[in-house]
């Protein structure tokens, strides 16, 4: 096939436009909120989808609203064979140590700085902004393109499967929610709630009365807190006990504050990084507990206090909770403590596991029973998904691969992931972009970027990309 010059020369005349639409998406903080009528996931992910199909309208596409829950936009209806490209409006809390507002879409140095930049507004414009490359470029389409755009995805992604219920369901495609060269295969996933109970802190020498950290289990949390009495040790005395914790593999602090009325707040600062990439970050609910447990804290509570810094702490790959593997396709299982509640009685910690072909659901829950046998936790499975697996010779797989190397001028090949994508929503369908090899991975991380020019030659490859696939 012929290189189609001509995409690449609309794209680049875009360019400006296309920055002043991904603005305008990254300005709403399209976090999942309380439901309303017609905003299954709250009013900004709504508002989200919204103009994300006002801005596809305008550009000439047939829109459709499905719901509030998700929507389309769509290029040569009634083609033989519906190519889907899944993305998602929803982003996850900006938390905390953000340089600038993280809904400030702005340049500097050749980055675009913003939540959703990367995960996953920005790819939705890249993908938009493709169609219509293809459109205006006159590439003759045998198939249908479609634009999926869900507004849940970091929440469960009960958008894609409302979606599914109503919609005919694509035949093929990709997800632009992840990285190149291309993901074939995204390990399983599991929700994991680890609970315990106290029956009371009297009597305890450092009791302890409240516990929280983390807004969604597929983030490593970066804080952590405990609520402590002061009665028996003051907090200079826990102060020093705590002066000399063991060093970790990455920077870290614990702070103690007195509250006044006989409480004090020990905070845990450790390093928010995406649930599948543990070892980028450091988990805030292990340095708490190890923190706790050198203090001796809690009374009802510290038996289980105490065991989850022994079987969790900060390890990302559930060794010590007994559940450690990895294979040569998928790499290790990671494990996140992403969740903690205490409120004087009741404990939760909700775990986010990914594991690879070498292991299965059934078996972790088993192998994590018998590492806690011993402990006051109890153990309850929440849900889980399995392995989405296309096979390397499938057509997508082949024709993305030749177009991104095309393209880049880059090796192709296919890899594997812990974070779940769109793709395994979808029949034959895989992850595709938009972080380059070498890139760093800043989804669901302070100062989220992408790279300008790359997210500009990724709208290019997304565009040769359906001419490949979809082209007549």
């Amino acid at each position: 096939m012929t290189y189609n010059q001509k995409i690449d020369e609309l794209i680049d005349s875009w360019k400006d436009e296309m920055y002043g639409t991904l603005k305008g998406w990254v300005a709403i903080n399209s976090v999942r909120g309380e439901a309303q009528d017609g905003a299954p996931f709250g009013p900004e992910p709504r508002r989200a989808l919204d103009l994300a199909l006002s801005d596809a309208e305008g550009m000439g596409f047939a829109v459709r609203n499905v719901d509030g829950y998700a929507g389309d936009v769509t290029l040569n209806e009634g083609g033989e064979a519906v190519m889907g490209i899944l993305a998602h409006l929803d982003i996850v809390p900006a938390g905390d140590g953000w340089t600038h507002d993280p809904f400030d879409c702005y340049m500097k140095d050749g980055r675009v700085y913003g939540r959703g930049t990367q995960d996953d507004k920005g790819p939705a414009v890249a993908a938009l902004y493709a169609m219509r490359a293809v459109r205006e470029a006159g590439v003759p389409l045998r198939d249908t393109v479609r634009l999926i755009l869900g507004t849940d995805e970091e929440s469960g992604s009960g958008c894609l499967r409302h979606y599914k219920a109503k919609m005919p369901t694509p035949d093929y495609g990709f997800s632009p929610d992840a990285d190149y060269p291309l993901i074939n295969i995204e390990k399983g996933g599991i929700s994991i709630e680890i609970g315990a109970v106290s029956e009371g802190e009297a009597g305890a020498l450092i009791p302890v009365y409240a516990m929280h950290a983390g807004q969604r289990t597929n983030i490593v949390p970066g804080t952590a807190y405990a609520e402590v009495g002061t009665e028996n040790v003051s907090v200079d005395q826990m102060k020093q006990t705590l002066s000399d914790l063991p060093a970790e593999d990455k920077p870290y602090r614990i702070e103690v504050t007195d509250l006044g009325g006989g409480r004090a707040r020990i905070e845990a600062f450790g390093v928010q990084a995406h649930a599948s990439l543990p070892h980028l970050g450091l988990n805030s609910i292990g340095l708490l507990m190890k923190a706790l447990k050198r203090l001796g804290a809690g009374g009802g509570i510290r038996p289980a206090v105490e065991a989850v810094a022994e079987k969790f702490g900060t390890e990302g790959d559930g060794l010590s909770a007994g559940i450690k593997t990895d294979d040569a396709e998928c790499g290790p299982l990671t494990c996140n403590m992403g969740l903690l509640r205490f409120d004087g009685r009741n404990m939760k910690i909700v775990l986010d596991i990914r594991w690879p072909l070498a292991t299965n659901a059934q078996t972790m829950l088993g192998q994590m029973a018998v590492a806690l046998t011993r402990t006051p936790l109890s153990i309850k499975c929440n849900g889980y998904r399995g392995v989405h697996y296309v096979s390397p010779e499938h057509k997508v797989v082949k024709g993305l691969l030749e177009v991104y190397h095309d393209v880049s001028g880059l090796p192709a090949y296919p890899i594997a992931i812990g974070g779940g994508t769109y793709s395994s929503m979808m029949p034959n369908t895989v992850a595709f972009g938009i972080c380059f090899p070498g890139d760093v991975d800043t989804c669901h991380m302070p100062d989220e970027y992408v790279d300008w020019e790359k997210f500009v030659l990724s709208a290019k490859i997304f565009a040769h990309a359906i001419e490949r696939l979809a082209g007549a």
